[in-house]
């Protein structure tokens, strides 16, 4: 967890002072911050999916590891799965909103993880008995769902999180330099609670900040070189 006051992060006390002040209740006589949490997180979410959006690195965890469990007979009909059901510690991570990329290997070896092939908006699995590998993958109803395979796998996953909600003023913001469009946000949604005229004037002011959040994004997204793979070295 980042050290609030040696990095670039703030936190949710900073972000409900700025809405009451944006909202001339400095004193916090009316916004306290327990009133101005779920304003709070709203624009939180509402700003890490624009971000996730333009695809920001911000929201990717890697080297996260479940096994897959071999099955107990070749049978073409049978599928494997993954889920938030699944037993402790093979279920889904908690934070795991979409995966990105999946490699397998041999549990408890020390070999090299293999790329697995997405099927996801492909025709999903194909009917196969099972090997030693489990080859392919989808993500349907939530769920990672396989062949699977002769022994049991070790799996990689790289997938796209979302942060926790903040639950009080000591929450740390985990997107750095977010503070006005979420501030400017949930003082739209506070003075709308409210019935007053500046919620359209806050409202705009979010929209501003976070069009800056996401160019600065984007520019550094742009910075990373991207080099297309030759022809010969794509496969099917």
């Amino acid at each position: 967890m980042p050290i609030v006051g040696s990095s670039a992060y703030n936190t949710a006390g900073q972000i409900t002072g700025l809405v009451r002040s944006c909202l001339n209740d400095a004193s916090g006589t009316l916004f306290t911050d327990g009133l101005l949490m779920p304003y709070v997180n709203s624009a939180y979410r509402k700003v890490q999916r624009a971000l996730a959006n333009i695809q920001s690195g911000t929201f990717i965890m890697d080297n996260v590891t479940v096994v897959v469990p071999a099955v107990a007979a070749v049978d073409s009909s049978a599928q494997v799965a993954i889920t938030d059901a699944t037993a402790s510690p093979n279920q889904l991570p908690t934070d795991l909103l979409v995966p990105r990329k999946l490699w397998e290997r041999l549990s408890g070896s020390s070999n090299d993880f293999v790329e697995m092939t997405d099927r996801t908006g492909h025709g999903g699995l194909p009917s196969d008995p099972q090997i030693d590998r489990l080859r392919y993958w989808e993500w349907r109803a939530d769920g990672l769902y396989f062949l699977g395979a002769t022994q049991d796998r070790q799996v990689r996953i790289r997938y796209e999180k979302a942060f926790p909600d903040l639950s009080d003023a000591t929450s740390v913001v985990l997107i750095r330099n977010a503070q006005e469009p979420i501030a400017y946000y949930a003082a739209a949604m506070g003075a709308l609670a409210r019935g007053s005229p500046l919620a359209g004037q806050w409202g705009r002011a979010g929209d501003d900040a976070l069009e800056d959040l996401l160019t600065r994004a984007t520019q550094r997204e742009q910075q990373t070189v991207r080099r297309r793979r030759p022809f010969s070295a794509r496969t099917g």
